[in-house]
């Protein structure tokens, strides 16, 4: 997925971001979250915002946002879903994002099946996984039968099963 998504910046001329673990947990909390019990919204079952599990995982960030799909089956078909919606592709193109995590999940009993869930973002004191750019992702795969003082800046929804959520930080 990371390079799917550094592929598109690179397109456009933008710098490659890195993965960071703890961006990385949060969408996996995410992804399980929803395929668990069968939704797809940027709110967790259990209230949970963006900017929470974000903050939760231990990332202090300036600036986060998030990409959420359902129903597409491999990374090509919810990078295509993504970059053909605006809200989608800022966030994969956003300049001022220099991290990333995400995270994918499985649930064979579930309504859509396969959860995605993209956590970009920027913080004056998070570093990437092993200093540099990574090609790896977290990813989770959950089958039954196997085994806001925050600012809201953007939400959208669209028709290809996918959703995109913005936050900064309150200007202190």
């Amino acid at each position: 997925m990371l390079d799917a998504v550094n592929a598109e910046r690179a397109k456009a001329g933008l710098s490659a971001l890195c993965t960071n673990q703890k961006l990385a947990n949060a969408a996996a909390r995410h992804s399980k979250d929803m395929a668990e019990h069968n939704f797809m919204d940027h709110i967790g079952s259990d209230g949970s915002t963006l900017s929470e599990r974000i903050t939760d995982a231990g990332y202090s960030w300036t600036m986060v946002a998030e990409n959420i799909a359902a129903g597409q089956e491999d990374v090509a078909s919810v990078m295509e879903s993504w970059m053909n919606s605006a809200g989608h592709r800022a966030n994969i193109l956003g300049a001022d994002y220099t991290m990333f995590g995400t995270s994918y999940v499985f649930s064979a009993q579930s309504k859509y099946r396969h959860y995605w869930t993209q956590d970009f973002a920027s913080g004056d004191t998070e570093g990437c996984d092993n200093g540099s750019s990574s090609t790896s992702q977290s990813t989770e795969q959950t089958q039954q039968e196997q085994s806001e003082n925050q600012q809201e800046t953007q939400s959208s929804n669209d028709i290809n099963g996918t959703t995109t959520q913005n936050y900064t930080s309150p200007s202190t």
